[in-house]
């Protein structure tokens, strides 16, 4: 099972993370952008911003990591 992805501030281990990032395929890539981003969705929800802000520093990393592969992460909306 995967977890969602957190950084530190700062964190020692940033790079180490980063090099796992882009080694994952796009679908893995993709799972942990999504199942980082639902983290975040629940952390705000329980107004639990230290953690919110690790989560949020995972996606900002996995969005600017996944441009530099070129591929985009499309956040999808529920429908009405």
């Amino acid at each position: 099972m995967m977890e969602p992805l957190c950084f530190d501030h700062p964190d020692q281990k940033r790079a180490e993370k980063e090099a796992v990032l882009r080694s994952l395929d796009p679908v893995e890539f993709k799972a942990l952008f999504q199942l980082t981003r639902n983290a975040a969705s629940i952390a705000r929800q329980n107004g639990d911003m230290e953690r919110l802000y690790a989560l949020t520093r995972g996606l900002k990393t996995l969005q600017r990591i996944s441009g530099e592969r070129g591929f985009v992460l499309a956040v999808r909306r529920p429908s009405p």
